[in-house]
């Protein structure tokens, strides 16, 4: 028997290769089908996920392909805490060194000053979520090397050392943090690219540390579009999905002085909730989740004109004031818009002591741009005026207590040692600044009733925008008559109607032909800023500041209602207020220091009697009772010479300097002092893109409705 296969076996042997060849076919046909339908084969690609691609891998499941990746999970906390929205994984915080940029998977460009950082619009297929981790690693690394920088040059000026450590690499309150999640194209059909998760407060939140800020926020018709800083973010909806965000980088970041302080009040101030001091700091806690209905001042809202009346309404603010903005007509702006002043006066100090950022996201619905004015001329301007009014008798006759003269001490200070132009503050002038506002409500705002300070504020701010509002013109009319043959009123400019002027001579003022229109009766006040129009650019802080200290000040300071440029109910109010004090004794000593106490009892007691006391600033004061003047039943007095004109009532700063002031205006005086020395240092610590306008959006304040970066 041979042993060689026989044909027939040769046949079987072939035919079953043939058969094994097809079935292989077959299977590989299939797999080929398989993988072929399986989604998100591209993103294993490092052009498409970088770093991240080393975690992308494909895995079968029930006779089909799926592909498993991990992606980020963004948001935003304090870098020690330890609880993230994935239980279990570890938590990644941005903090621009290399070892960060490892754990996050991705690579920074190099860092050359000599340099302009090269920007790609070729490299499409990068996943958006990439860059944006790339944004805030850059931003720690440059700003933390700015920050060396300043330090250091701060340290050669002065002759002394930093007082921190640098790199700063200590625990912040806000921080980008990161946890990697396992993801798979199976789970979401719809999408077909790589996307990391977030929550609409967090994306929100990042934005405004990376200088973004919000052009477009239509919930309505779901078009998102944030720009600033050379990045741009685009958002809209997408079916079956969700909100899906897309983060570009168009032009050329810079993080150096115009960082955002790494403060956790970033993640309220994105929303238009700003927090004042009168918050306890251990109350924060209870303020992250949204602020359905404001009750109190401990958080400012002002993202919004409907926010901002409402807040106004909660300072007590008369109708006439919230009127200005819930009314698009009116105006609200002197140099710079006045709702920036209540934040100013109220809001905490977000600087970090030892840092040099001053940039915040904005949270009002207005801009401020600094190139219309000078916070830095406004200090030295208030310094001299106030230093002349507490060491001359050119002011108001009054003794000036302790703390007033503690402010004109802190202000001169100030003044020598900050720089002439806006800006260029060292490390140190920030920490001065910063102690300066602490020092102002440690030692009168937060030892003074908060009804008190609140009624001198409001009464600040009504007068501020009554003025605003009140043209020139319509005073001018107020002082003419139809019947008008009499002298006008005393402090008033004379005018007469001549037929003709003599050739070089300019002609006199003409009365006006027609009475100005208006819409809202008994709302003309008798002081106008119109004249800020008029003054040049250089000039203006001076001109603000001279209408604060002779007009504004005596109508929010003062409690006289037989004056003729006073508001009578507004002053019965502010009266009210201080006879509700508990302990109030009718000399306005409430609060006041033993010191002070003794200093001011040289003013007039609240019913217009003498008092005569020992001061430590102009010595003895003696003061002569009020002269009784006509009733009012608005802002002017209705007695009238036989002609018809008003009768010449001294005004109130003309009883100041001849009276002096009743002891609760003196503590009244003081809080106004406090109130705008803090505005102002507030101004000079903190700054705003002038871009940079809040649009309505507070009740997304800790909302975690996911939202999509791919």
């Amino acid at each position: 028997m041979s042993d060689e296969p026989t044909l027939e076996e040769k046949v079987a042997i072939a035919a079953l290769v043939i058969s094994l060849l097809a079935l292989l076919g077959v299977v590989l046909q299939y797999v080929q089908a398989v993988i072929g339908r399986t989604n998100g084969l591209s993103i294993r690609d490092k052009e498409v996920l970088g770093k991240w691609a080393d975690h992308a891998k494909l895995s079968f499941k029930w006779f089909r392909g799926e592909i498993q990746y991990e992606a980020p999970i963004i948001f935003m906390a304090a870098s020690d805490n330890t609880r993230g929205p994935v239980d279990g994984k570890e938590i990644w915080y941005v903090d621009g060194t290399l070892e960060s940029c490892e754990k996050t998977r991705v690579e920074l460009p190099r860092n050359d000053p000599g340099s302009r950082e090269r920007v790609h619009t070729h490299k499409n297929e990068l996943a958006t979520w990439i860059l944006a981790i790339e944004a805030a690693q850059m931003m720690e690394r440059d700003s933390k090397e700015w920050e060396v920088n300043e330090w250091n040059k701060s340290a050669r000026e002065s002759g002394t050392r930093s007082p921190i450590n640098f790199p700063f690499n200590g625990p912040v309150t806000l921080a980008v943090a990161i946890q990697p999640m396992t993801r798979s194209f199976d789970k979401h059909p719809a999408v077909k690219k790589p996307y990391a998760t977030t929550a609409i407060c967090h994306i929100i939140e990042l934005c405004a540390v990376l200088g973004i800020y919000w052009k477009e926020f239509d919930r309505d018709n779901n078009k998102y579009r944030a720009e600033g800083n050379g990045y741009s973010v685009l958002g809209n909806r997408v079916h079956d999905f969700g909100l899906v965000f897309t983060f570009e980088k168009p032009g050329w970041p810079r993080f150096e002085k115009n960082r955002v302080i790494p403060t956790a009040e970033v993640k309220e101030l994105s929303f238009g909730n700003v927090p004042t001091f009168y918050r306890d700091r251990k109350d924060d806690i209870n303020w992250k989740s949204p602020i359905n209905e404001q009750k109190d001042l401990k958080t400012l809202q002002l993202g919004s004109r409907t926010e901002i009346t409402e807040t106004l309404n909660l300072i007590r603010c008369n109708e006439y004031t919230t009127q200005c903005y819930s009314d698009e007509t009116k105006k609200h702006v002197h140099l710079f818009p006045v709702v920036f002043e209540v934040m100013a006066m109220l809001a905490r100090p977000f600087h970090i002591k030892n840092r040099p950022f001053t940039y915040l996201p904005n949270p009002v619905a207005f801009p401020l741009n600094k190139q219309a004015f000078s916070p830095r001329r406004l200090l030295s301007e208030f310094r001299k005026r106030l230093n002349v009014e507490i060491n001359t008798d050119q002011g108001p006759k009054y003794s000036p207590p302790t703390e007033l003269a503690n402010i004109d001490r802190l202000a001169s200070d100030l003044n020598e040692e900050l720089p002439g132009r806006d800006g260029e503050y060292s490390p140190k002038c920030l920490n001065d600044l910063h102690k300066a506002i602490d020092e102002v409500g440690d030692s009168i705002l937060n030892k003074t009733s908060k009804d008190v300070v609140l009624d001198v504020l409001r009464r600040h701010v009504q007068e501020v925008l009554l003025a605003i509002n009140t043209s020139q013109k319509d005073i001018d009319w107020v002082e003419y008559s139809p019947t008008a043959a009499a002298p006008a009123p005393a402090g008033r400019p004379i005018h007469f109607a001549t037929p003709a002027s003599t050739p070089g001579t300019p002609a006199p003022t003409q009365p006006p032909l027609f009475p100005p229109i208006t819409t809202d009766e008994g709302t003309t006040g008798d002081i106008s800023f119109d004249d800020l129009l008029k003054t040049p650019h250089e000039k203006r802080e001076a001109a603000l500041i001279k209408h604060y200290f002779d007009d504004i000040r005596i109508r929010a300071v003062s409690l006289d209602e037989t004056n003729q440029h006073y508001d009578q109910e507004a002053a019965q109010a502010s009266k009210d207020i201080h006879y509700s004090e508990p302990g109030y004794d009718g000399l306005g000593l409430v609060g006041l220091q033993q010191t002070t106490t003794a200093q001011t009892m040289g003013t007039m007691s609240e019913d217009g009697a003498t008092t005569t006391g020992t001061g430590t600033g102009t010595g003895t004061v003696h003061s002569s009772p009020r002269v009784p003047t006509v009733g009012m039943s608005s802002r002017r007095a209705t007695g009238t010479f036989n002609n018809g004109r008003l009768p010449p009532t001294p005004s109130r700063a003309e009883t100041w300097r001849k009276h002096g002031l009743t002891n609760t205006e003196v503590r009244r005086n003081t809080i106004w002092f406090a109130l705008v020395f803090r505005m102002i240092c507030w101004l000079l610590l903190h700054d705003f893109d002038k871009k940079d306008v809040q649009l309505p959006k507070s009740e997304l304040m800790g909302s975690r409705l996911s939202v999509f970066i791919v």
